[in-house]
């Protein structure tokens, strides 16, 4: 990821829907809600029921191999670039477009710790010139963590928001799995991940996208479920 890169705006062809945007307004957990992207929602996002088992203990997937001194200069290099590249962002009113990957094992969801940032994230990253928000998806979800999907990414919804100082248009995918495979975390700018049951989400400082998501999908992070997490309402 190179966060100086400033990404041209294009038009992209999703199908949009005829109700209003919703302002930004706070809500509980001192989480802001973010509004919806020119009235746009998830294309073919199917209402889901999910049932959550409460007292299921967040899960630690641990981090990556014992890291090398190239692994530590990269680190290193991030945790002083975001610094600067959201000054940058916030300068020059940045827009930008990125798409993230929720990936559902059962009742859980897996969430990344990066080297430059506390907060837990979704693989994924920046639309880069050129691609769809889909094949930014899956180019992500094998640089960062080694996984090459096969089975589809289910396009769930858009979201718009003021985060890291810029005005962000982030695409939202799901990857429902029986099973996590093994996981090969790149080092530079994934260092950790983490299963974590739904319920449990609340305990962990999330990136504005991802409390987005949680609160799209559910109507509350206490185990109650809201079903279609396009309308993120």
């Amino acid at each position: 990821m190179t966060f100086l890169r400033l990404p041209a705006r294009r038009p992209l062809n999703y199908r949009r829907a005829s109700f209003a945007p919703r302002p930004i307004a706070p809500v509980g957990n001192g989480w802001s809600r973010p509004r919806l992207c020119g009235g746009w929602r998830g294309v073919d996002a199917p209402s889901r029921r999910v049932f959550v088992f409460l007292g299921q203990p967040v899960s630690d997937l641990g981090r990556a191999n014992r890291p090398t001194l190239v692994d530590i200069a990269w680190q290193i290099v991030f945790r002083l670039d975001f610094p600067l590249a959201r000054i940058w962002w916030r300068l020059r009113r940045v827009r930008h477009e990125g798409a993230l990957v929720a990936i559902h094992v059962g009742q859980s969801l897996l969430v990344l710790r990066s080297s430059y940032r506390s907060a837990w994230n979704f693989p994924g990253g920046s639309v880069r010139q050129g691609e769809t928000p889909e094949v930014s998806a899956r180019r992500e979800l094998a640089e960062e963590i080694g996984i090459v999907a096969s089975a589809p990414l289910h396009l769930a919804g858009e979201v718009c928001g003021m985060w890291d100082g810029r005005r962000d248009r982030v695409f939202f995918f799901a990857l429902r799995l029986d099973e996590l495979p093994t996981l090969r975390l790149d080092n530079h700018e994934i260092i950790g991940a983490r299963l974590a049951p739904i319920d449990d989400l609340h305990k962990l400082p999330l990136t504005g996208p991802v409390q987005a998501y949680v609160r799209g999908q559910f109507s509350s992070i206490n185990g109650s479920a809201a079903g279609n997490v396009s309308s993120f309402v």
